[in-house]
C-alpha cells in the first residue's frame, strides 16, 4: 500500500474518533442521568483524534518527515517490536481483567463484574476472528 495513502486512511479514523468522542460528550450535554464519564471518554476522542488527525496533515505537507516516518514504521525491528508490544498488552489485559472479575465477583459486585467477564470474552472473540482472517491471508 502506498504509504500517502495510508496516511489518508488514518486521517479518515481519526475523523470517525472525532466524531464518536463530539456524539458521546453531546449525548451527555442533553441528558443528566448519563455520568460524566461518558463525557470525559468523549473530549478524550475528540482531543486524541484532533493531535492525530494535525500529525497526519503535517507528514502530508512535508514530504521529508512523510519519508522519515515511511521508513521508521517499515523498519523489520520497528514491525518486530510493535507486535511484541501487541501481543504482550493482550495477554496482560486477559490477565487483569480475569483477576478483576474475580475480585468483583467476591466483593458481590455482580453487574460490574458480569460487564468485565463479557468484554473480556468479546476481547477473546475478536481476537479468535482476527486470528482466523490473518490465518487465511498468510
Amino acid at each position: 500500500m502506498d504509504f500517502e495513502k495510508k496516511i489518508k486512511t488514518r486521517m479518515y479514523l481519526m475523523i470517525f474518533y472525532i466524531v464518536i468522542g463530539a456524539a458521546m460528550w453531546f449525548i451527555t450535554i442533553f441528558n443528566e442521568q448519563i455520568s460524566d464519564t461518558l463525557s470525559a471518554c468523549g473530549i478524550a476522542l475528540v482531543a486524541a483524534g484532533a493531535v492525530q488527525l494535525g500529525r497526519c496533515v503535517y507528514l502530508l505537507k512535508n514530504p521529508d518527515k512523510l519519508r522519515e516516518r515511511e521508513v521508521s514504521e517499515t523498519d523489520e525491528r520497528n514491525i518486530m517490536l510493535m507486535e511484541k508490544a501487541r501481543s504482550l498488552s493482550f495477554a496482560v489485559y486477559i490477565i487483569l481483567a480475569a483477576i478483576a472479575v474475580i475480585v468483583l465477583f467476591a466483593m458481590n459486585l455482580t453487574t460490574a463484574g458480569s460487564i468485565v467477564a463479557y468484554s473480556v470474552c468479546g476481547f477473546c472473540l475478536i481476537y479468535w476472528i482476527c486470528y482466523m482472517i490473518v490465518k487465511r491471508k498468510y
